[in-house]
């Protein structure tokens, strides 16, 4: 099943933080946009899979437009697909 969800992605002095609007905890980081961008995308899919796994109902995704950014942010939609999603949790030891 794919899902979609608003991710802010924040400059900083140490790399690219992301953050997830409709998930509390639910954060990234990398070095680059790009690198951020791959890491929010797993993080998201570990989130999802997670709640769905304890049987927890996903909230609604965030209209784009009530999502307030600060100056260094930026906004766009990550989708992720579970359909074939097996997380390999020996990365997160």
């Amino acid at each position: 099943m794919k899902y979609a969800y608003p991710a802010v992605f924040s400059q900083g002095r140490g790399g690219v933080g992301v953050f997830f609007p409709d998930f509390d905890g639910c954060i990234s980081q990398g070095a680059n946009f790009l690198q951020a961008f791959h890491y929010a995308r797993e993080g998201l899919s570990l989130h999802i899979y997670g709640l769905l796994e304890d049987g927890e109902k996903l909230p609604a995704p965030s209209r784009l437009e009530s999502i307030k950014l600060s100056e260094n942010e930026a906004l766009t939609l990550i989708e992720v697909d579970l359909e074939d999603f097996t997380p390999d949790w020996s990365r997160h030891e």
